[in-house]
């Protein structure tokens, strides 16, 4: 007899504590197996992201509805219809149209032209035959594109001086000629100079130690540290600019901000390795856009109560926790972002979830509602208020729907998995997202500022850090001043030449704050 058996008690009640004990330990390996499953499922989601992450595309766009899911069925075309009888051809009506111009495109007319006349010399226009010299007919005229490498050449300013005159009256006995205007007074480098080293650094991501080598190909010895301080110098020299910049952004009616990491090596009680914050704020003058960078080594949500202080109008942020407080400070209302809701989802639909790609769908809808409103609101056929009406008649259905859509899933997936936190965050921002409707300059995401701090982030892939505080925060107010600029439609480095020229003369602030990015016009110099 097996020996289990012989030990089993013979009174009921020591058989049903044996039964009760059997079933609860049952119960709990049934709980640690579900739990085990979950973790499982966790960790194949985890990898799956990273092996996209590292190996797949970055792009989150998504496949159109309409394609034919049946695409794999390509290759089997021939086996599959060749007994099929042919369809009659249908009659596809064709809309006028106009057609697109073939070829190159023109060369910009705003280049530097030179012409460069071929002709036949007299003997060779000259008919053998009857020895006639042949008329000009006319011409045919060629254009190419000639890049001319950058040359380094050295501007010798002779400031002439004057003697005295012969009058007894005279109060400068020695008058002498002014020299150039300088942004960085004493510098070696032009204002030129110098807005070329910014737009290289600071537009094209070119690190300074490799622009110390291009400039050694030219023969001119000059060492990172030097472009370096001249940055720094930069920086300092746009101060006032800046202040007004701020300024200007603390009135804005509509605020959006982020934050990226950035690395300092030299901070004072502070590791190399410690990750510092390059923050983001985008806002409006009279509806032309502000982008102003703030460096600081924290990530605390009192740096972001610290630079609103005093602000009042819509802040747009993601879900990022520093955040959660901007709608309790006194006239701010915080509105949050439908981009970071989206991107959960997204994950959650690369892992086979088809509610996931519901719910993509439906944000999908309320974009397209929120393009077509906008752009007849841009092109100027509705006003400010005709507009936010039609938005809110037209989306809040849509926002409401999707909120229910939410809570009728809330529970159905595990908070661990993909889809479980998708629909936990999204029912934790919805609130804030719908408040996008409330004014004109809102849009349903924060991709705006996004957008602005992408040239740092691509910059920093190639710099790799800032070596002290103050050049991080010289790089924060050269950034300020650039993408600004470019936000509002001018050439960096021509607005940096332009700038860098203007700025010295200027001597009142109303002086100074028209040459401010949003305040000049792109085609006035």
């Amino acid at each position: 007899m097996d020996a289990a058996l012989v030990e089993l008690p013979d009174d009921v009640e020591g058989l049903k504590k044996i039964v009760v004990e059997q079933a609860r330990r049952a119960h709990e390996l049934h709980e640690e197996i579900t739990q085990l499953k979950l973790q499982l499922l966790a960790t194949e989601e985890k990898y799956e992201v990273l092996r996209r992450k590292f190996f797949g595309s970055s792009s989150e766009q998504r496949k159109k509805e309409d394609e034919n899911p049946q695409q794999g069925w390509l290759f089997n075309e021939a086996e599959t219809y060749a007994e099929a009888p042919e369809p009659p051809p249908k009659k596809v009506p064709v809309a006028a149209h106009e057609r697109k111009a073939r070829g190159r495109k023109a060369l910009p007319e705003n280049l530097e032209r030179q012409e460069i006349v071929h002709e036949l010399t007299e003997q060779e226009r000259t008919c053998p035959a009857c020895g006639t010299v042949r008329p000009e007919i006319g011409q045919e005229v060629r254009e190419e594109l000639e890049i001319i490498p950058a040359r380094a050449v050295v501007n010798v300013h002779i400031l002439k001086k004057y003697g005295p005159c012969q009058c007894a009256s005279c109060q400068k006995p020695i008058v002498q000629a002014e020299g150039p205007s300088k942004l960085l007074s004493g510098s070696s480098y032009s204002n030129h100079t110098v807005a070329f080293f910014l737009a290289a650094k600071y537009v094209d991501a070119q690190p300074f130690s490799r622009m110390e080598g291009i400039l050694s190909r030219w023969g001119i010895a000059t060492t990172r540290q030097s472009l370096c301080k001249v940055a720094v110098a930069a920086g300092r020299a746009l101060g006032e600019l800046l202040e007004e910049l701020r300024k200007d952004l603390k009135s804005s009616p509509v605020l959006q901000m982020d934050e990226t990491v950035v690395q300092v090596l030299h901070e004072k009680n502070r590791s190399a390795q410690s990750k510092s914050y390059m923050w983001v704020a985008r806002g409006y003058h009279e509806k032309r856009p502000i982008l102003f960078f703030h460096y600081h080594p924290s990530r605390a949500k009192e740096i972001v109560q610290t630079f609103l202080t005093g602000y009042r109008g819509y802040v747009q942020t993601d879900g990022y926790a520093g955040y959660s407080e901007v709608g309790f400070s006194p006239g701010v209302t915080h509105v949050g972002c439908l981009a970071h809701v989206r991107r959960k989802f997204f994950e959650a639909e690369k892992q086979g979830n088809t509610d996931a790609s519901s719910f993509l769908s439906q944000i999908a809808d309320l974009y397209h509602t929120e393009h077509t409103l906008r752009q007849r609101y841009e092109e100027g056929s509705i006003t400010t208020q005709a507009f936010l009406a039609a938005r809110r008649e037209a989306q809040q259905p849509k926002l409401a729907a999707m909120k229910a859509w939410l809570l009728s899933r809330q529970g159905t997936s595990p908070p661990s998995l993909a889809f479980g936190k998708a629909v936990h965050y999204a029912l934790g921002q919805w609130d804030r997202i719908e408040k996008y409707l409330e004014h004109e300059l809102l849009t349903p995401d924060n991709n705006l500022v996004e957008n602005a701090i992408r040239p740092f982030v691509i910059g920093r892939k190639n710099w790799l850090f800032s070596n002290t505080p103050l050049g991080a925060h010289a790089s924060a107010g050269i950034y300020s001043v650039i993408e600004t600029a470019k936000a509002n439609g001018h050439e960096p480095y021509r607005f940096l030449c332009y700038l860098f020229d203007a700025l010295p003369k200027a001597k009142t602030s109303e002086q100074k704050r028209a040459l401010l990015p949003y305040m000049l016009d792109p085609n006035s110099y």
